[in-house]
């Protein structure tokens, strides 16, 4: 069973100049407890599809079509207790097959509807869900602020721009742990005042989570350290801080956007070798969002790599790197430098990423790809089995493929 599905996903910004569409039509899964890589170069809109994902777009962006659908059980029973109002049961319309968004009757599904039953054990009154999802394109901000930072975490480039100055480093991971965990201190009173009587308590159980958390993510001495604020932690470890409050409440899914690009070598090496270590901890599924391959490379389990709004290429991160199939993931392997062969020519991809806004409708990287013919301009490519028999490998090129399919 699939922990994320994102389906036919679709985000744009209306502006002055025309539409950007920011994500144009993406598919992508992820499973309980594997890395899966995103990777584009800037521009790609690998931002704009996790921040869709986490529901933090910015107006006025505007997810248009598609759902994402978040498969944790424990997130579809405390919503569908939280929100009994906004549940569709799915059991009693067979004809729905689970492929796609439901396209029930509007006397059935709402607009409001977001949380969806696919399956009960028990029955009567002792029956419980036992499959489903929550659509997260249609959850109100209410049920995604249950969501966010608890069963989904996110990790940003800037880890300070994404903290509070004025607030210590153990604080701020504590209160992410009261405000989605059940530790004995749910007390009914305004965050500054509880924040008062609680975050610092030294002997509070969210104060103790963050310290374990930030020895967890070898902090040195993190009891001393909790006490301090973030412009007294190096870049690294603030990353570590922020990587330590993402994962405090042992999300399922941690959106790790770009989350070593700011730092040097040896310290990016250390982040990613405790996130790996962390995911298998905690059973934590990663998106990881980046525009490096060696980053790709080193942590993944499956990789998707996204040109201007669109994911063009899919497979296991060993058979995309020994044998890429998209012309754009072979431009984009050729134009990285090699450590293991110093002498290696560098190939940069020819053209620009295009404006967004004047995006082609058929391939969007026919006006870059020195192999495109006129259909490639004319024909919008669905994805095609590229990889040998038995290997789950797919592009989106009219060139590649079956050969009696190819172009």
């Amino acid at each position: 069973m699939k922990l994320l599905e994102v389906d036919n996903l679709h985000t744009q910004f209306p502006t002055d100049r025309g539409t950007v569409r920011a994500v144009d039509g993406v598919d992508l899964d992820i499973e309980p407890g594997e890395i899966v890589g995103l990777v584009g170069e800037s521009g790609s809109g690998k931002s704009v599809l996790s921040e869709s994902i986490v529901g933090i777009l910015e107006e006025p962006g505007e997810i248009v079509e598609g759902d994402v659908r978040f498969r944790s059980l424990d997130t579809v029973r405390t919503l569908a207790d939280a929100f009994p109002d906004h549940v569709v049961d799915l059991t009693d319309h067979p004809e729905f097959d689970g492929a796609a968004a439901p396209e029930l009757d509007e006397e059935v599904l709402t607009p409001e509807d977001f949380v969806f039953v696919e399956e009960w054990v028990g029955d009567g009154p002792d029956s419980e869900i036992a499959a489903g999802y929550v659509d997260l394109t249609r959850a109100p901000e209410s049920a995604m602020a249950t969501i966010r930072g608890g069963d989904v975490a996110m990790v940003f480039q800037d880890p300070m721009n994404s903290m509070n100055p004025t607030i210590s480093v153990g604080e701020q991971i504590a209160e992410t742990v009261r405000l989605h965990q059940d530790v004995g201190e749910s007390v009914s009173l305004p965050a500054e005042v509880k924040r008062k009587i609680l975050g610092s308590a030294k002997n509070s159980a969210a104060w103790r989570r963050a310290i374990e958390m930030l020895e967890a993510v070898e902090i040195p001495e993190p009891e001393a350290r909790a006490a301090d604020y973030p412009h007294e932690f190096s870049g690294g470890m603030r990353q570590r801080a922020m990587i330590a409050m993402a994962l405090s409440c042992e999300p399922d899914l941690l959106v790790a956007d770009e989350p070593t690009t700011a730092l040097d070598v040896t310290i990016q090496a250390q982040i990613l070798e405790e996130l790996e270590g962390l995911k298998d901890e905690f059973d934590t599924a990663i998106l990881m969002i980046t525009h490096d391959l060696a980053v790709v490379a080193e942590t993944c389990d499956r990789v998707n790599v996204m040109y201007a709004g669109e994911v063009v290429e899919r497979a296991d991160a060993d058979e995309l790197f020994t044998n890429p199939q998209h012309p754009y993931t072979q431009g984009l392997i050729a134009s990285t430098p090699r450590l293991d062969d110093p002498d290696a020519e560098v190939e940069a991809i020819p053209g620009n990423v295009p404006d967004l806004v004047d995006i082609p409708y058929a391939c969007h990287f026919a006006p870059r790809c020195p192999e495109a013919k006129r259909e490639c301009f004319e024909v919008d490519p669905d994805f095609r089995d590229v990889g040998e028999a038995g290997v789950e490998h797919q592009a989106a090129c009219l060139r590649r493929g079956p050969e009696e399919e190819r172009l």
